[in-house]
């Protein structure tokens, strides 16, 4: 049996999740980490009832999960602060660190560390959202400005929230740097890069550095960049009359 030190330990890591109101009205749950001998137990209080993605309205679409007996500790393990710091992170169906694309404008990044998610939204300016990995292919993430919802990961990459909604993960490629080079070579250097020249302007180098030459790049050298992003390119021209030295 656990003594009072380990229960104590055990009720302080119990952190309610609401779910907003939806057709079956509100569903609360409880997600309880519990650590025994350096392992993370999640384990779901309720059966879920949950809807959506974050894109506002949607229909219920239920998930069930089991519950997950916990391994008890030994009077002789250690605290449960060491123990918390060797928890051993869910294995996913693939890694959801990094950007994704929902088909249109937004670009959400997702954060996964040792099962808590942060979901960066600023693409949309839409604040943070936070979450917590269930198993290896569902999470649940809550939207401060909408809901909490649930999602299945199905490789390769792809986030399928129950409204039906879709988040694919970017394979995002750093950007050359094209600079001091010609327009025909940067443009050769960024097509075999995998991307697009842009919008190309010129511009007169008052300091006589750039004789028709990159003197400016967006998105700059070395920015993670989706393929196929167009770089807008300045090129720098010497002042006419010989005002240069």
């Amino acid at each position: 049996m656990l003594n009072a030190t380990d229960r104590d330990a055990v009720n302080q890591g119990l952190h309610p999740l609401t779910f907003g109101s939806g057709p079956k009205g509100e569903t609360t749950m409880r997600v309880r980490d519990k650590i025994f001998g350096g392992v993370l137990v999640a384990s779901l209080a309720t059966v879920l009832n949950v809807a959506g993605a974050g894109a506002g309205a949607a229909s219920s679409a239920p998930l069930t999960s089991a519950l997950v007996t916990p391994v008890e500790a030994s009077a002789h393990t250690a605290s449960v602060s060491a123990r918390t710091a060797t928890a051993a992170a869910t294995p996913l169906v693939f890694d959801v660190n990094g950007t994704f694309t929902d088909g249109g404008s937004a670009r959400p990044v997702i954060s996964d560390v040792n099962d808590i998610l942060t979901v960066d939204m600023s693409s949309q300016h839409r604040p943070t959202a936070t979450g917590v990995v269930i198993n290896s292919d569902t999470i649940l993430v809550t939207f401060p400005d909408d809901a909490t919802y649930s999602a299945k990961l199905q490789a390769p990459n792809t986030i399928r929230w129950s409204n039906g909604s879709t988040w694919q993960k970017l394979n995002l490629v750093r950007v050359p740097d094209v600079g001091e080079e010609t327009r025909l070579v940067a443009t050769s250097i960024l097509n075999s890069a995998g991307f697009a020249v842009g919008r190309v302007t010129t511009v007169v180098d008052w300091r006589c550095n750039h004789d028709h030459t990159v003197s400016g790049q967006t998105p700059g050298a070395g920015t993670l960049a989706v393929p196929g992003t167009a770089v807008n390119l300045t090129i720098g021209v010497l002042p006419t009359g010989g005002q240069c030295p």
